[in-house]
């Protein structure tokens, strides 16, 4: 028994060092800048030894000077069809196998060690999804995304987040896969908690699904946010003024919107908080707000538009508590409410500031389309132009 595990382990002696040679072999062809030679030996190594760590890292090596050499190559003209379109992939498979079979496997002299390869496959995978996407192929970004990021992790890159919320945008935009596109937002978050795109598209995932819960820990997750981009910030703001709307927060949504124009005082802001404002019934503030950016910007088709909304909003408002009484039989008071001046007034005031919004933009089709339905309620005749513009859109 003694005398065959000695031989044993004499063969498995052997076996190492010829493994070795075979190394050698590839690890002197790529000192000498000759990987499509080193390519030969390599995977005449692999046949003979698939479960040596130190062979698996070679090949590694022998893939990224290939892909290195394919990449020098495109540069230098744009036309060059590679020869090893797949040697990053292979190289990062090769990476991840030699630390599976040995986490201590050590390189050769000048070559790329296990985890300090992985580092460096992350930027050229994250590359080839941009141009992947850009050719839309959507599957394979998506596939060099993923890779990216597991890469960046492995860097501990805050990249990382970018490759994940790349391939979250596929999932979601793309593929139509809301599940995997809130993950992947998630491990954007979880890969860089400054990410504030990042934030900002996993609470409108949570918001899509109704999840309050999640939609609360992500805007806590926003608000301690250290530094944020400058050109972030409104961003910020419209993100928190759509939670309070959503939890009927009005003492928070009021508080922000000032915060938010004393911040961004433009019109694309002031639209924004507006539109908010409207939505919670928070008429008074919001035609205060609008009313001052009118008197500096006119003619700005976002602040006319919002006016008619306010407007319109402000109607049926009205009209909804008319169809409350005719829910509860009490016709005349529906009746007496359904034929006010009142809303006769209010609806006379959307449909002007419609117009106006009509006559400075007229290809914008929510507008069109709220101004048409004021023109039907007043017995104003519709121009067939506004018909034209609705229809044009909806085809």
């Amino acid at each position: 028994m003694k005398k065959l595990t000695l031989l044993l382990a004499a063969l498995m002696v052997v076996s190492t060092l010829f493994a070795q040679t075979c190394v050698d072999d590839a690890w002197q062809c790529l000192r000498q800048n000759q990987a499509p030679k080193a390519k030969k030996f390599i995977e005449s190594c692999m046949e003979s030894y698939p479960d040596n760590a130190q062979v698996w890292l070679m090949k590694a090596n022998v893939y990224i000077n290939l892909y290195n050499s394919d990449q020098k190559k495109l540069k230098a003209d744009p036309n060059y069809v590679p020869r090893y379109p797949e040697a990053l992939t292979v190289a990062n498979e090769a990476f991840v196998k030699a630390l599976q079979l040995d986490p201590k496997v050590q390189p050769k002299t000048g070559m790329l060690g296990a985890i300090e390869g992985q580092k460096l496959c992350a930027q050229p995978f994250y590359d080839l999804g941009v141009q992947a996407l850009e050719k839309k192929d959507y599957q394979k970004a998506l596939d060099n995304f993923l890779l990216a990021a597991k890469n960046y992790e492995l860097a501990k890159s805050n990249n990382a987040a970018l490759a994940y919320f790349q391939a979250a945008v596929i999932y979601k935009d793309q593929l139509k896969d809301n599940d995997n596109a809130t993950k992947m937002f998630a491990k954007s978050v979880h890969s860089n908690p400054n990410f504030v795109l990042g934030i900002i598209e996993l609470y409108y995932m949570y918001a899509d699904a109704n999840d309050t819960v999640n939609c609360k820990k992500t805007i806590t997750k926003l608000l301690a946010v250290e530094s944020a981009p400058a050109n972030m910030q409104s961003a910020i703001y419209e993100t928190q003024m759509h939670y309070y709307s959503m939890i009927n927060d009005e003492a928070n949504l009021l508080a922000v919107c000032d915060t938010a124009l004393a911040h961004d005082s433009s019109e694309e802001m002031v639209a924004r908080c507006a539109n908010y404002l409207s939505n919670y019934k928070a008429f008074a503030k919001a035609e205060e707000i609008i009313t001052k950016a009118l008197a500096a910007k006119p003619n700005s088709f976002k602040l006319n538009e919002q006016m008619g909304y306010l407007f319109y909003e402000r109607m049926h408002a009205i009209e909804d508590q008319v169809a409350e009484l005719q829910k509860e039989k009490k016709w005349n008071e529906a009746i007496a409410l359904k034929g006010s001046p009142e809303l006769k007034e209010l609806t006379e005031k959307a449909h002007e500031w419609s117009q106006k919004a009509y006559d400075i933009e007229s290809n914008h089709l929510d507008n069109n389309k709220r101004l048409r339905e004021l023109k039907l309620k007043l017995q104003i005749p519709v121009p067939q132009e506004l018909n034209d513009m609705i229809n044009s859109h909806m085809h």
